[in-house]
């Protein structure tokens, strides 16, 4: 018999999880694969402000900040004026979390889903996002903002 050895792959999550991370560099590295709209040679302001993306993705920053605020006000407005503290903060922190979890799921493949205004001066610090774009999703935020407070109270 002939001396053969078998060889079994490794199963280990480890495993796989730097082939992952292998691949991905791979292909970052990798010339002619197409960049992510934040690595994109920048364009001028005037042709980003006719872009049909960009109200899009102001459009949903607005609702995004709009239905964070009416969701999280109204858990703790609706946890009533008698409930005790403990019971309005767990109102509050869940429905913080969860809905901050859906919002994300529903607008980050559209406007990146950045709901707060610091993560905007965040992503405009480390250049992620135009000058113009981050105004306008402040400005958006802000707008959302007030207005999911308004209609709640």
């Amino acid at each position: 018999m002939a001396d053969e050895s078998l060889h079994v792959p490794d199963t280990s999550i480890d495993f796989h999880i730097v082939q992952l991370f292998e691949r991905l560099e791979a292909m970052r590295k990798e010339p002619g694969q197409k960049l992510s709209r934040s690595l994109q040679g920048r364009i001028n302001m005037h042709t980003e402000l006719r872009s049909l993306e960009l109200w899009r993705s102001i459009t949903c920053e607005s609702l995004a900040s709009f239905f964070y605020v009416f969701i999280v006000c109204g858990a703790a407005a609706g946890a009533g004026v008698g409930a005790s503290v403990s019971s309005v903060l767990l109102a509050t922190a869940l429905s913080s979390g969860f809905s901050m979890i859906a919002l994300t799921q529903c607008f980050l493949h559209i406007s990146g889903a950045h709901i707060n205004p610091a993560v905007s001066i965040g992503m405009l610090v480390s250049r992620q996002v135009s000058p113009l774009r981050a105004l306008l999703y402040i400005v958006a935020q802000s707008g959302g903002s007030i207005a999911g407070a308004a209609l709640l109270y």
